[in-house]
């Protein structure tokens, strides 16, 4: 039989304690679940203060950013309204250089249709056109036809040679009903030409069986439009028997005052109209007045002296240039 000697047992680790009694194992449960709860609050206590701060810290750095966005729109407000200024300055002046350089070409553009209209009408100074030759009366020759008219109702020396270079009517046949086109007759030197026509409005008037024959200058289309601005007044001095000329883009009155120059049929209209002689106002010139004054200007041609009625008459032995039918040169 044998005998239990505590002192024989063998001693127990230091690390491990001895087992308590069970009663106390839900009391150290319970402190452990206390501690485990303290140390998460205390944990996350610090993770939440943790959190305050970073808040605080994109807070502050959002605002600085935004100070910074502000500093720099501004800057470049400031650069582009500055570039506006600048580029609007180019472009005025760009315009203004634009605007100065059209009114040059304008003005060039101007000045070169004159001189082109001078050279025209220089080409043209040695012609004569022919209105009221039926169509198809001059036969196989034009050329021949106005120089045996010429000689047959113009008091021409036999021995004056006429030197007519090849003459033509103008354009395209027209339509049957239509008036008959005019014959332009070119002479080799201009004396002829002015000698027939001086001889033509002396005579007054030249009649071919049952028509009118008329001569005039052959001016460019540009001076006849200008001519026709003269049709209303010249039918209202031709009513009041008042004798008158249209030498190129002018009208000459001869009134019983003087003989008197106008430039343009807004002139000779408001003269007619100061003199009580009445006309329709609709009728006179369709460019109003300054159209003729800037034409002879740039082309060098100057009217007559107003004033001097023994000029006039000496110019109006030259180049006058109204149709027989109106009898230049006449009194009535």
């Amino acid at each position: 039989m044998y005998c239990f000697n505590e002192s024989m047992s063998p001693p127990l680790p230091k690390h491990v304690e001895p087992q308590k009694n069970d009663k106390d194992a839900p009391a150290a449960k319970a402190n452990m679940r206390s501690n485990q709860a303290n140390d998460n609050a205390a944990g996350v206590g610090a993770e939440s203060a943790g959190t305050n701060m970073d808040s605080e810290g994109i807070f502050k750095a959002t605002d600085e950013l935004k100070a910074v966005l502000k500093g720099d729109n501004a800057k470049l407000q400031q650069n582009i309204d500055h570039l506006g200024h600048e580029i609007n300055g180019k472009l005025d002046s760009i315009a203004t250089d634009v605007q100065g350089l059209a009114e040059q070409v304008d003005e060039q553009q101007r000045k070169t249709q004159f001189k082109v209209l001078d050279l025209e009408s220089r080409s043209r100074r040695n012609n004569v056109r022919v209105f009221g030759v039926p169509e198809g009366q001059e036969g196989n020759s034009t050329t021949q036809y106005i120089e045996t008219l010429l000689r047959s109702q113009l008091q021409i020396p036999e021995d004056l040679d006429l030197k007519i270079q090849p003459a033509h009517r103008t354009e395209s046949k027209p339509p049957p009903d239509s008036p008959p086109r005019a014959i332009i007759v070119n002479f080799l030197e201009f004396s002829t030409k002015e000698k027939i026509l001086r001889e033509v409005w002396k005579k007054g008037k030249i009649q071919v069986g049952s028509s009118n024959i008329h001569f005039d200058h052959d001016h460019a289309p540009e001076i006849v439009k200008k001519r026709r601005e003269y049709i209303a007044i010249k039918k209202v001095l031709k009513v009041k028997g008042i004798r008158f000329q249209t030498p190129f883009t002018n009208i000459r009155i001869y009134w019983e005052s003087g003989t008197r120059t106008y430039s343009s049929a807004w002139e000779a209209y408001n003269e007619l109209k100061r003199r009580g002689i009445q006309m329709e106002e609709s009728a006179t010139a369709d460019g109003g007045p300054g159209a003729e004054s800037r034409l002879r200007e740039l082309l060098g041609w100057q009217p007559a002296n107003n004033s001097s009625a023994a000029e006039s008459e000496k110019q109006a032995a030259g180049f006058s240039g109204e149709h027989v039918r109106v009898k230049i040169g006449r009194t009535t």
